[in-house]
Protein backbone atom coordinates (compact mmCIF):
# COMPACT_ATOMS: atom_id res chain seq x y z
CA UNK A 1 0.00 0.00 0.00
CA UNK A 2 1.67 3.60 -1.00
CA UNK A 3 1.68 6.33 1.66
CA UNK A 4 1.26 9.38 1.11
CA UNK A 5 5.11 10.34 0.57
CA UNK A 6 5.17 7.40 -1.86
CA UNK A 7 2.63 9.00 -3.63
CA UNK A 8 4.27 12.45 -3.37
CA UNK A 9 7.09 10.42 -5.18
CA UNK A 10 5.24 9.02 -7.56
CA UNK A 11 3.67 13.03 -8.36
CA UNK A 12 7.49 14.25 -8.79
CA UNK A 13 8.92 11.41 -10.52
CA UNK A 14 6.01 11.18 -13.49
CA UNK A 15 6.01 15.05 -13.87
CA UNK A 16 9.39 15.36 -13.86
CA UNK A 17 10.19 12.86 -16.32
CA UNK A 18 7.58 13.71 -18.66
CA UNK A 19 8.52 17.41 -17.96
CA UNK A 20 12.32 16.56 -19.07
CA UNK A 21 11.71 14.96 -22.18
CA UNK A 22 9.28 17.21 -23.05
CA UNK A 23 11.98 20.57 -23.09
CA UNK A 24 14.50 18.30 -24.53
CA UNK A 25 12.32 17.41 -27.81
CA UNK A 26 9.99 20.33 -28.19
CA UNK A 27 11.64 22.95 -29.76
CA UNK A 28 14.01 22.04 -32.45
CA UNK A 29 16.28 25.15 -31.56
CA UNK A 30 17.30 24.08 -27.87
CA UNK A 31 19.12 27.21 -25.86
CA UNK A 32 21.64 26.80 -23.81
CA UNK A 33 18.85 27.73 -20.60
CA UNK A 34 16.65 24.86 -22.44
CA UNK A 35 19.39 21.83 -21.32
CA UNK A 36 19.95 23.40 -17.95
CA UNK A 37 16.02 23.41 -17.17
CA UNK A 38 15.99 19.95 -18.39
CA UNK A 39 18.76 18.95 -16.16
CA UNK A 40 17.98 20.58 -12.91
CA UNK A 41 14.32 18.89 -13.31
CA UNK A 42 15.72 15.55 -14.13
CA UNK A 43 18.29 15.69 -11.53
CA UNK A 44 15.17 16.32 -9.29
CA UNK A 45 13.31 13.48 -10.43
CA UNK A 46 16.20 11.15 -10.54
CA UNK A 47 16.86 12.00 -6.52
CA UNK A 48 13.29 11.39 -5.92
CA UNK A 49 13.44 8.07 -8.01
CA UNK A 50 16.06 6.98 -5.56
CA UNK A 51 14.32 7.74 -2.37
CA UNK A 52 11.19 5.93 -3.76
CA UNK A 53 13.26 2.39 -4.73
CA UNK A 54 14.58 2.91 -1.74
CA UNK A 55 11.25 3.13 0.39
CA UNK A 56 10.25 0.16 -1.84
CA UNK A 57 13.54 -1.78 -0.52
CA UNK A 58 15.28 -1.52 -3.69
CA UNK A 59 18.94 -0.75 -3.62
CA UNK A 60 18.75 1.05 -0.03
CA UNK A 61 22.30 0.90 0.26
CA UNK A 62 23.29 2.42 -3.13
CA UNK A 63 20.70 5.27 -3.16
CA UNK A 64 21.23 6.53 0.95
CA UNK A 65 24.78 6.38 0.11
CA UNK A 66 24.82 8.51 -2.63
CA UNK A 67 21.96 11.02 -1.24
CA UNK A 68 24.26 13.63 -0.05
CA UNK A 69 25.67 14.17 -2.99
CA UNK A 70 22.65 15.64 -5.10
CA UNK A 71 23.26 18.56 -2.41
CA UNK A 72 26.26 19.83 -4.02
CA UNK A 73 25.10 19.49 -7.32
CA UNK A 74 22.11 21.94 -7.03
CA UNK A 75 23.64 24.77 -6.52
CA UNK A 76 26.06 25.26 -9.76
CA UNK A 77 23.33 23.87 -12.06
CA UNK A 78 21.18 26.99 -10.40
CA UNK A 79 23.89 29.22 -11.21
CA UNK A 80 24.30 28.28 -14.38
CA UNK A 81 20.71 28.26 -15.31
CA UNK A 82 20.34 31.90 -13.75
CA UNK A 83 23.35 32.86 -15.67
CA UNK A 84 22.00 31.37 -19.37
CA UNK A 85 18.94 33.76 -18.54
CA UNK A 86 20.60 36.98 -17.44
CA UNK A 87 23.45 37.03 -19.93
CA UNK A 88 22.80 37.26 -23.21
CA UNK A 89 26.05 35.28 -25.04
CA UNK A 90 26.13 32.90 -22.00
CA UNK A 91 28.49 29.89 -22.85
CA UNK A 92 29.71 26.97 -20.84
CA UNK A 93 33.48 26.74 -20.50
CA UNK A 94 35.86 24.60 -19.54
CA UNK A 95 37.27 26.34 -16.34
CA UNK A 96 33.06 26.12 -15.31
CA UNK A 97 33.21 22.51 -14.13
CA UNK A 98 35.86 23.63 -11.27
CA UNK A 99 32.31 24.41 -9.80
CA UNK A 100 31.50 20.62 -9.64
CA UNK A 101 34.70 19.73 -7.76
CA UNK A 102 32.69 19.00 -4.03
CA UNK A 103 29.33 16.69 -6.53
CA UNK A 104 32.42 15.30 -7.87
CA UNK A 105 34.65 14.35 -4.62
CA UNK A 106 31.66 13.26 -2.60
CA UNK A 107 30.63 10.97 -5.36
CA UNK A 108 34.36 9.63 -5.61
CA UNK A 109 34.28 8.77 -1.50
CA UNK A 110 31.15 7.46 -2.02
CA UNK A 111 32.26 4.71 -4.34
CA UNK A 112 36.06 4.55 -3.50
CA UNK A 113 34.92 3.60 0.37
CA UNK A 114 31.23 2.01 -0.80
CA UNK A 115 29.57 3.48 2.19
CA UNK A 116 27.34 6.66 2.62
CA UNK A 117 28.54 9.79 4.46
CA UNK A 118 25.54 11.70 5.06
CA UNK A 119 26.32 12.82 8.37
CA UNK A 120 25.35 16.38 10.07
CA UNK A 121 28.63 17.41 9.03
CA UNK A 122 27.56 16.82 5.57
CA UNK A 123 23.81 17.93 5.69
CA UNK A 124 25.35 21.41 6.73
CA UNK A 125 28.23 21.43 4.06
CA UNK A 126 25.90 20.84 1.60
CA UNK A 127 23.19 23.42 2.87
CA UNK A 128 26.23 26.32 2.83
CA UNK A 129 26.95 25.24 -0.24
CA UNK A 130 23.83 25.91 -2.25
CA UNK A 131 22.80 28.92 0.14
CA UNK A 132 26.08 30.52 -0.93
CA UNK A 133 25.30 29.73 -4.72
CA UNK A 134 21.58 31.07 -3.93
CA UNK A 135 22.68 34.44 -2.46
CA UNK A 136 24.85 34.73 -5.99
CA UNK A 137 22.03 33.86 -7.87
CA UNK A 138 20.20 36.68 -6.07
CA UNK A 139 23.45 39.21 -7.04
CA UNK A 140 23.15 38.43 -10.62
CA UNK A 141 19.42 39.02 -10.36
CA UNK A 142 19.97 42.32 -9.33
CA UNK A 143 22.55 43.11 -11.79
CA UNK A 144 20.49 42.01 -14.46
CA UNK A 145 17.60 44.29 -13.22
CA UNK A 146 19.55 47.54 -13.07
CA UNK A 147 21.66 46.67 -16.74
CA UNK A 148 18.04 46.15 -18.44
CA UNK A 149 16.85 49.46 -16.62
CA UNK A 150 20.06 51.33 -18.41
CA UNK A 151 20.27 49.58 -21.16
CA UNK A 152 16.87 48.03 -23.06
CA UNK A 153 13.24 49.46 -23.13
CA UNK A 154 11.30 46.12 -22.94
CA UNK A 155 10.33 46.68 -19.52
CA UNK A 156 8.61 43.00 -18.95
CA UNK A 157 12.26 41.64 -19.31
CA UNK A 158 12.31 42.58 -15.38
CA UNK A 159 9.85 40.04 -14.97
CA UNK A 160 11.99 37.87 -13.19
CA UNK A 161 10.41 37.74 -9.92
CA UNK A 162 9.79 34.12 -10.19
CA UNK A 163 13.39 33.15 -10.52
CA UNK A 164 13.50 34.67 -7.41
CA UNK A 165 10.81 32.63 -6.19
CA UNK A 166 12.82 29.22 -6.89
CA UNK A 167 15.97 30.50 -5.01
CA UNK A 168 13.50 31.23 -1.91
CA UNK A 169 11.89 27.63 -2.98
CA UNK A 170 15.11 26.03 -3.41
CA UNK A 171 16.43 27.60 0.20
CA UNK A 172 13.58 26.54 2.19
CA UNK A 173 14.42 22.84 0.34
CA UNK A 174 17.50 22.97 1.89
CA UNK A 175 16.70 24.42 5.47
CA UNK A 176 13.66 22.64 5.81
CA UNK A 177 16.63 19.53 5.07
CA UNK A 178 18.74 20.52 7.80
CA UNK A 179 15.52 20.70 10.33
CA UNK A 180 15.10 17.17 9.22
CA UNK A 181 18.26 15.67 9.46
CA UNK A 182 18.57 17.43 13.14
CA UNK A 183 14.85 15.94 14.38
CA UNK A 184 16.34 12.64 12.63
CA UNK A 185 19.82 12.62 14.74
CA UNK A 186 17.56 13.32 18.13
CA UNK A 187 15.69 10.86 17.55
CA UNK A 188 12.37 13.01 16.82
CA UNK A 189 9.50 12.24 14.00
CA UNK A 190 10.69 13.65 10.62
CA UNK A 191 8.13 12.13 8.22
CA UNK A 192 6.41 16.07 7.89
CA UNK A 193 9.66 17.67 7.34
CA UNK A 194 10.47 15.04 4.90
CA UNK A 195 6.79 15.87 3.22
CA UNK A 196 7.32 19.61 3.42
CA UNK A 197 10.63 19.05 1.37
CA UNK A 198 8.77 16.95 -1.53
CA UNK A 199 6.11 19.36 -1.70
CA UNK A 200 8.51 22.42 -1.97
CA UNK A 201 10.91 20.06 -4.41
CA UNK A 202 7.26 19.28 -6.51
CA UNK A 203 6.87 23.43 -6.22
CA UNK A 204 10.35 23.97 -7.87
CA UNK A 205 9.11 21.68 -10.52
CA UNK A 206 6.51 23.67 -11.36
CA UNK A 207 7.95 27.10 -10.75
CA UNK A 208 11.10 26.67 -13.45
CA UNK A 209 9.09 24.41 -16.11
CA UNK A 210 5.53 26.87 -16.09
CA UNK A 211 7.88 30.21 -16.11
CA UNK A 212 11.67 29.21 -17.36
CA UNK A 213 10.36 27.22 -20.58
CA UNK A 214 7.76 29.80 -21.52
CA UNK A 215 10.34 32.68 -21.46
CA UNK A 216 13.50 30.04 -23.56
CA UNK A 217 12.24 31.26 -26.88
CA UNK A 218 12.66 35.30 -26.07
CA UNK A 219 15.99 37.41 -26.80
CA UNK A 220 16.83 38.87 -23.51
CA UNK A 221 20.20 38.65 -21.50
CA UNK A 222 23.06 41.71 -21.12
CA UNK A 223 25.60 41.75 -22.95
CA UNK A 224 29.50 42.78 -21.25
CA UNK A 225 28.70 45.99 -23.48
CA UNK A 226 25.62 46.62 -21.40
CA UNK A 227 27.38 45.91 -18.13
CA UNK A 228 30.50 48.00 -18.89
CA UNK A 229 27.92 50.87 -19.64
CA UNK A 230 26.21 50.69 -16.17
CA UNK A 231 28.84 50.36 -14.11
CA UNK A 232 30.72 53.60 -15.87
CA UNK A 233 27.28 55.29 -14.60
CA UNK A 234 28.12 53.91 -10.30
CA UNK A 235 31.73 56.23 -10.45
CA UNK A 236 31.79 59.67 -12.29
CA UNK A 237 31.29 63.03 -12.19
CA UNK A 238 27.65 64.63 -12.95
CA UNK A 239 26.58 65.46 -16.23
CA UNK A 240 26.81 69.25 -16.60
CA UNK A 241 23.47 70.13 -18.57
CA UNK A 242 23.84 73.73 -18.23
CA UNK A 243 26.96 73.67 -20.73
CA UNK A 244 25.78 74.88 -24.19
CA UNK A 245 26.61 71.86 -26.19
CA UNK A 246 24.58 69.84 -23.34
CA UNK A 247 21.73 71.98 -23.78
CA UNK A 248 21.82 71.50 -27.43
CA UNK A 249 21.88 67.50 -27.14
CA UNK A 250 19.13 67.72 -25.15
CA UNK A 251 16.74 69.73 -27.47
CA UNK A 252 18.13 67.35 -30.63
CA UNK A 253 16.94 63.96 -28.00
CA UNK A 254 14.01 65.91 -27.56
CA UNK A 255 13.36 66.95 -30.80
CA UNK A 256 14.43 63.73 -32.55
CA UNK A 257 12.10 61.57 -30.12
CA UNK A 258 8.94 63.98 -30.92
CA UNK A 259 9.62 63.83 -34.79
CA UNK A 260 10.59 60.24 -35.32
CA UNK A 261 9.24 58.50 -32.45
CA UNK A 262 11.11 56.21 -32.53
CA UNK A 263 10.34 55.36 -28.87
CA UNK A 264 7.03 53.33 -30.45
CA UNK A 265 10.33 51.12 -31.61
CA UNK A 266 9.42 47.68 -29.11
CA UNK A 267 13.03 46.95 -29.40
CA UNK A 268 14.63 50.42 -29.01
CA UNK A 269 18.08 50.06 -26.80
CA UNK A 270 20.33 52.95 -25.69
CA UNK A 271 22.97 52.17 -28.39
CA UNK A 272 20.25 52.45 -31.14
CA UNK A 273 19.02 55.71 -29.70
CA UNK A 274 22.56 56.83 -29.37
CA UNK A 275 23.24 55.75 -32.89
CA UNK A 276 19.86 57.43 -34.16
CA UNK A 277 21.64 60.72 -32.50
CA UNK A 278 24.94 60.26 -33.68
CA UNK A 279 26.54 60.65 -29.88
CA UNK A 280 27.93 58.31 -27.83
CA UNK A 281 26.28 55.39 -25.74
CA UNK A 282 28.08 56.69 -22.70
CA UNK A 283 27.43 60.24 -23.34
CA UNK A 284 23.42 59.65 -24.06
CA UNK A 285 23.28 57.71 -20.73
CA UNK A 286 24.88 60.07 -18.47
CA UNK A 287 22.51 62.65 -20.48
CA UNK A 288 19.58 60.79 -19.36
CA UNK A 289 20.59 59.84 -15.84
CA UNK A 290 21.44 63.17 -14.61
CA UNK A 291 18.99 65.76 -16.83
CA UNK A 292 15.54 63.53 -16.50
CA UNK A 293 17.12 62.10 -13.21
CA UNK A 294 16.49 58.68 -15.32
CA UNK A 295 17.12 55.04 -16.06
CA UNK A 296 16.33 54.31 -20.16
CA UNK A 297 13.88 52.34 -19.77
CA UNK A 298 11.70 54.98 -17.14
CA UNK A 299 12.52 57.73 -19.86
CA UNK A 300 11.62 56.16 -22.73
CA UNK A 301 8.50 54.79 -21.08
CA UNK A 302 7.61 58.34 -20.53
CA UNK A 303 6.69 59.10 -24.25
CA UNK A 304 5.22 56.49 -25.00
CA UNK A 305 2.64 57.03 -21.85
CA UNK A 306 2.21 60.15 -22.90
CA UNK A 307 1.82 58.92 -26.50
CA UNK A 308 -1.10 56.58 -24.95
CA UNK A 309 -2.68 59.17 -23.51
CA UNK A 310 -3.01 61.69 -26.55
CA UNK A 311 -4.44 58.23 -28.44
CA UNK A 312 -6.79 57.73 -25.37
CA UNK A 313 -7.85 61.43 -25.22
CA UNK A 314 -7.83 61.61 -29.07
CA UNK A 315 -8.65 58.39 -30.55
CA UNK A 316 -8.30 58.36 -34.46
CA UNK A 317 -10.87 55.11 -34.53
CA UNK A 318 -13.97 55.10 -31.85
CA UNK A 319 -13.60 51.59 -31.58
CA UNK A 320 -9.89 51.38 -30.84
CA UNK A 321 -8.95 49.30 -27.51
CA UNK A 322 -6.79 50.20 -24.61
CA UNK A 323 -4.38 46.96 -26.23
CA UNK A 324 -4.29 48.78 -29.69
CA UNK A 325 -2.69 51.81 -28.07
CA UNK A 326 -0.36 49.98 -26.26
CA UNK A 327 0.85 48.03 -28.97
CA UNK A 328 0.88 50.54 -30.98
CA UNK A 329 2.72 53.09 -28.64
CA UNK A 330 5.86 50.57 -27.93
CA UNK A 331 4.60 47.99 -25.07
CA UNK A 332 4.55 44.39 -25.55
CA UNK A 333 2.40 44.02 -22.41
CA UNK A 334 -0.59 44.70 -20.88
CA UNK A 335 0.43 43.84 -17.25
CA UNK A 336 3.45 46.42 -18.14
CA UNK A 337 1.04 48.57 -19.62
CA UNK A 338 -1.31 48.63 -17.03
CA UNK A 339 1.69 48.97 -14.24
CA UNK A 340 3.88 52.13 -15.88
CA UNK A 341 0.55 53.89 -16.88
CA UNK A 342 -0.54 53.55 -13.07
CA UNK A 343 2.58 54.79 -11.81
CA UNK A 344 3.06 57.87 -14.29
CA UNK A 345 -0.15 59.36 -13.96
CA UNK A 346 -1.70 57.78 -10.66
CA UNK A 347 -4.89 56.00 -12.60
CA UNK A 348 -5.39 53.10 -15.13
CA UNK A 349 -5.51 53.26 -18.46
CA UNK A 350 -9.26 52.87 -18.24
CA UNK A 351 -9.94 54.84 -15.81
CA UNK A 352 -8.28 57.56 -17.92
CA UNK A 353 -10.20 56.67 -20.94
CA UNK A 354 -13.26 57.37 -19.31
CA UNK A 355 -12.29 60.34 -17.97
CA UNK A 356 -11.88 61.66 -21.18
CA UNK A 357 -14.80 60.45 -23.14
Amino acid sequence: MFSFTNVIHIIIIFQGVLLTLYILIANKKKLKSDFLLATIIGTLSLQILGFFLMNRGIGSAFFLSFNCAYGFLYGPLLFFYNRSITRKHFGFKLMHLTHFIPFALVCLIVFTINKGICNPETTIGYTVHILTYILLCFLEVRRYKKVVKDNYSRLEWLNVGWLQGVFVVFSLIFLVDILQAMAFFLNFGTAHLENIVYLLILAAINLLYFNGFTISGESRGFSQEDLALTASLVSRKRFDTSLKENQLLIESLEKHLSTSESFKNLNLTIAVLARELNVPKRTLSELINDHYDQNFVDFINTYRINAAKERLMNPTDPNETILEVLYEVGFNSKSSFNTTFKKKTGITPSEFKSRNK
